[in-house]
């Protein structure tokens, strides 16, 4: 079984720091519980074929960067989840105006045995939506909670 999804959201933060957060270093600020394990470069820094891991057990992701464009603000990365399944991810943002973006993210799944089977049929297009749309509210706490830079 294999789907595609794709959701628009709006961040209420200019486009040149909405972009990094979508990395795997920027995620660390504000989705829950994310702690990637970098294996190349060890230091996590966002490039073409980086590597690192997600999560444990069943549910242990590695993941890839396939394309990282910062001056067309898109990035591209493949997932995998043994014996699960297989994501393409894409996330392109694009300035609203000079204080907010529109961030488009796109998952094409390819389920790799019955769980990714059983993943796939639970994610429809509004569990999706639902999903995706939650992330402008927790980067929007991000924002409220991280102090502003020391001059």
């Amino acid at each position: 079984m294999r789907r595609a999804y794709r959701h628009d959201i709006a961040v209420d933060l200019p486009i040149d720091e909405a972009f990094p957060l979508f990395t795997p270093k920027g995620e660390e600020n504000w989705v829950p519980d994310w702690q990637p394990d970098y294996f190349a470069p060890e230091n996590g820094e966002t490039q073409k074929d980086m590597l690192f891991a997600t999560g444990t057990g069943d549910e242990r992701t590695w993941w890839t960067c396939l394309a990282y464009e910062p001056e067309a603000c898109h990035v591209r990365y493949l997932r995998l989840t043994p014996d699960s399944r297989a994501a393409f991810v894409d996330v392109t943002c694009r300035a609203r105006d000079a204080r907010s973006t529109l961030v488009t993210v796109g998952y094409d799944i390819q389920s790799l045995g019955p769980s990714g089977e059983t993943y796939i049929a639970s994610m429809t297009e509004e569990a999706f939506a639902e999903m995706i749309g939650a992330w402008p509210c927790l980067i929007g706490r991000m924002a409220r909670e991280t102090p502003p830079p020391s001059s």
